[in-house]
């Protein structure tokens, strides 16, 4: 069994996942598939703390 993990830019657009399934369906293997936050959504959620922490509601 293969564990393959992706995030960031690696599943950031349509193309990029298109290019993890490739590789995915290209093992031969029982696979596990770990993804994590999408391209920039790790950067968005710290903004979106630090302007809740200084009072900011928007």
């Amino acid at each position: 069994m293969k564990v393959m993990k992706f995030g960031g830019t690696s599943v950031g657009s349509v193309n990029s996942i298109l290019s993890v399934k490739r590789i995915v369906e290209a093992v031969d293997e029982s696979v596990i598939v770990v993804v994590s936050a999408l391209g920039g959504i790790t950067d968005k959620l710290i903004n979106t703390s630090k302007m809740a922490a200084a009072g900011d509601a928007s």
